[in-house]
C-alpha cells in the first residue's frame, strides 16, 4: 500500500471511529467498556474524562510495545485525534441523544458497526495501530486466538475494572463488551483481512522512506 492510501485509511479510521464512539455514548443505555474504564478512572483520580482517555491510551500503547507490537505515527495519532474529534461531534450535537431502550439499542448496534469499520481502517493503514487495537493484536498473537475473541476478553476485563472504580454500567455496557469483537470479525472477514498478519511501519521506517523519496525526487530534478 502506498503512502497516500495509508494516510487516507488512517484519516478515515479516526473520523469513522469517532462517529461510532459518539453513537455508542449517545445510545444512552450504558457506557461502552473502554469508556467505563475512563469514567471509573476519572471518579477514582478526580482527573477529567479526556485526560483519563489519554492515560489509558498511553498505557495500552506501552503494554503493546513491551509485547513487541510495532508502534508508529498512527499509534500517536490514535491516542490524540479521536478525543478531539469526539469533542467536536458532541459540541455540534451531530448525533442526538436517544430516549428509550428501543432507539438506544438500535443506536448501540449502529455505533458498534461503525466503530468496528473504523478499527479496520486504522489497522489496515499499517502505520501503527491505535492503543486498544494494538493491545488486542499484541495479546491475541502469543495466545493464538482470534483477534475478535481477544477483544471480547479485554472488554469484559476493562468493564469489570471500571465498575469496581464506580463507573456507570448498563445493558449497553455488557452487550457491547460481549459483541463488539463479533462486529470486528465480520468486518475483518468482509475485507479478507487478518490483523495478526499486519506488519506496521515504525517511526524510523517512515522517516527513512520519506528521505529516500526526497532523494529520488532530487535525483530526477538534477537529471532533467
Amino acid at each position: 500500500m502506498n503512502y497516500p492510501k495509508r494516510i487516507l485509511y488512517l484519516v478515515l479510521g479516526q473520523v469513522v471511529s469517532a462517529v461510532g464512539i459518539v453513537a455508542l455514548y449517545q445510545a444512552n443505555i450504558g457506557l461502552d467498556p473502554w469508556n467505563c474504564l475512563h469514567q471509573g478512572l476519572s471518579f477514582l483520580t478526580g482527573l477529567s474524562f479526556g485526560t483519563c482517555t489519554i492515560i489509558v491510551g498511553l498505557t495500552a500503547v506501552l503494554i503493546s510495545f513491551l509485547m513487541k507490537e510495532t508502534l508508529g505515527w498512527g499509534s500517536v495519532i490514535n491516542v490524540i485525534c479521536p478525543g478531539l474529534l469526539i469533542d467536536f461531534i458532541q459540541s455540534r450535537q451531530l448525533i442526538p441523544l436517544m430516549e428509550g431502550f428501543g432507539p438506544g439499542f438500535l443506536m448501540l448496534l449502529a455505533g458498534e458497526a461503525v466503530t468496528a469499520w473504523g478499527t479496520y481502517y486504522c489497522i489496515a493503514a499499517e502505520m501503527g495501530s491505535g492503543p486498544r487495537d494494538s493491545l488486542m493484536v499484541a495479546v491475541a498473537r502469543p495466545l493464538h486466538i482470534e483477534a475478535g475473541l481477544c477483544r471480547i476478553l479485554l472488554e469484559v476485563l476493562v468493564t469489570f475494572i471500571g465498575w469496581l472504580m464506580g463507573a456507570k454500567v448498563g445493558f449497553g455496557t455488557v452487550f457491547s463488551a460481549l459483541t463488539f469483537g463479533l462486529f470486528l470479525q465480520v468486518f475483518f472477514r468482509l475485507f479478507r483481512f487478518d490483523p495478526k498478519a499486519v506488519r506496521h511501519l515504525d517511526f524510523v521506517q517512515v522517516v527513512e522512506d520519506l528521505k529516500g523519496h526526497i532523494k529520488r525526487k532530487s535525483g530526477q530534478a538534477d537529471g532533467s
